[in-house]
């Protein structure tokens, strides 16, 4: 059926037969990711001429479109859900999350402002409520939800830019740049382990770049305290202002947890405002089993979290905690004429009663009611059953790293935190560090084209190392044996 058809037939009776056949695509993508390659071989170039047509000028029908996801997406596409993904924080979304996310397509809202978006504002609101008290951190707490990790790692470093300012958006003035020589006196800390979205977000903030300060790591690849206190004392004495202090709460290499106490105890200390990224890490706070593993973390003056790793919803949706809410609100706080919204200033806000216009809250303009996917989730899921598919997956991956402690060609070289294990196949102790490094690329590259697993590989203390990742509710002991052999033949295959 094209568009040309709708004209003919009730739209409703239309929509519902596009959907049902959508419905049974999702179903059968689904049901056949355990039966088809987890990844390849692909290739830019080929795909680019797969896809290469010209914008088409009149319609095409529904189904042929359908028949093309089959036959275009489905096989050249990344395999997440399927139990032999190991890659990155990615897992297979609930389904209840899937049609959240499509209903919150049909409604279309603008979750900017509760004008434009009442109900969509009243379970955003409801859901960052369930987050900050998740994390401890205060009735006075707020935030907002944002597409990532990288968003709101970005809004984080904002807000500590302004502490250290003593400025936010209503200090503008135009006349004049108060701030530019303080700007530069300042230094944010983090580890050499803490997302890349850092090193953006100094940027995009319009820092030096000198002005981010990697520090060096522990055995456990945790930011070494010692090296960070002696970094601000150094700081101080050039004349330099220490502005923020961020702790990592997972990282991606190896998922491991910096020492978040000690973190808040120098934050307090030198007046830094003090960041988490747990955008990994954050949901153990599920866990009764595992969540002391983030103590130190309701000390935070802001948290980044990511609701599409750990709680299972498909992307986007990522969220910025803050322990002062009204602080965020200020550092946002814009009222375009457009909006019809009160002109005056108004000194109340979000724990006061005030309408929340979300708008004022971050970056983001126009807002999907990402809400929607997370509250229907987590009513549904509840923290139990959440609780008990994280301490699978961390047990999971501890399986992996003692299957491959018995062997004599497979070390470990991370912590195993989380659901993360890392290893590095040396098949030869003999060999140099470089040859060790390209035949653990060769590993990883054999086990990709023949699609059958996928993990990464990343680079720990300069060497190449083999990153697997275990974030998959539908997983079992027998998928970790089953990754195990495909190492150990594919190990057999490259020996010769």
């Amino acid at each position: 059926m094209t568009p040309s058809d709708w004209d003919s037939r009730p739209e409703d009776e239309a929509f519902r037969e596009i959907g049902y056949a959508f419905v049974d695509l999702m179903a059968e993508y689904m049901k056949g990711l355990e039966g088809r390659r987890v990844y390849g071989p692909v290739s830019p170039a080929g795909l680019d001429s797969l896809f290469n047509e010209d914008l088409p000028e009149d319609s095409q029908g529904w189904d042929q479109l359908i028949d093309e996801c089959r036959s275009k997406i489905f096989p050249n596409s990344m395999a997440i859900g399927s139990r032999r993904y190991f890659g990155m924080m990615n897992p297979a979304p609930l389904p209840i999350a899937i049609f959240a996310d499509a209903l919150c397509s049909a409604m279309n809202q603008n979750a900017a402002s509760w004008r434009h978006a009442p109900a969509a504002t009243a379970v955003e609101k409801r859901v960052v409520r369930w987050f900050c008290d998740l994390f401890g951190l205060g009735d006075e707490s707020f935030g907002t939800l944002v597409p990532g990790g990288s968003f709101a790692n970005i809004t984080g470093l904002k807000l500590a830019l302004n502490k250290s300012l003593d400025r936010d958006i209503g200090t503008w003035d135009e006349s004049n740049s108060p701030h530019f020589a303080e700007m530069a006196k300042l230094r944010i800390y983090v580890s050499d382990q803490a997302h890349y979205s850092f090193r953006k977000a100094v940027d995009i903030l319009g820092l030096c770049h000198g002005q981010l300060n990697k520090l060096p790591v522990d055995h456990l690849y945790r930011i070494d305290v010692e090296k960070l206190e002696n970094a601000i004392k150094e700081d101080i004495a050039n004349g330099l202002k220490p502005c923020c202090i961020v702790g990592i709460a997972g990282t991606t290499n190896t998922g491991s947890i910096d020492k978040l106490d000690l973190l808040a105890d120098l934050s307090e200390k030198y007046n830094c405002w003090y960041h988490v990224d747990a955008a990994y890490g954050g949901a153990v706070m599920l866990s009764d089993k595992y969540r002391h593993m983030l103590d130190g973390i309701q000390r935070a003056d802001s948290i980044t979290v990511d609701p599409h790793k750990w709680f299972y919803t498909p992307f986007e949706a990522g969220g910025i905690l803050v322990k002062d809410g009204d602080f965020l609100r200020k550092g946002f706080l814009v009222r375009p004429e457009y909006y019809m919204e009160k002109s005056e200033a108004d000194e109340r806000s979000f724990h006061h009663g005030d309408k929340v216009n979300f708008f004022q809250y971050g970056i983001s303009g126009s807002r999907r009611f990402n809400a929607l996917k997370l509250w229907m989730t987590m009513k549904m899921v509840g923290r139990n059953k959440y609780a008990e598919w994280i301490e699978k997956d961390i047990e999971l991956a501890r399986v992996l790293a003692g299957l491959l402690q018995q062997t004599d060609e497979f070390e470990l070289t991370g912590p195993n935190t989380l659901g993360i294990c890392t290893f590095r196949w040396v098949p030869d102790s003999s060999l140099s560090d470089e040859d060790i490094d390209q035949l653990n690329r060769d590993l990883q590259t054999v086990v990709e084209r023949e699609g059958d697993a996928w993990f990464s590989h990343t680079t720990l203390q300069g060497q190449v190392t083999l990153r697997v990742n275990v974030e998959n509710r539908h997983m079992e002991r027998s998928d970790i044996l089953r990754l195990l052999n495909v190492l150990k033949k594919t190990a057999r295959k490259l020996k010769g």
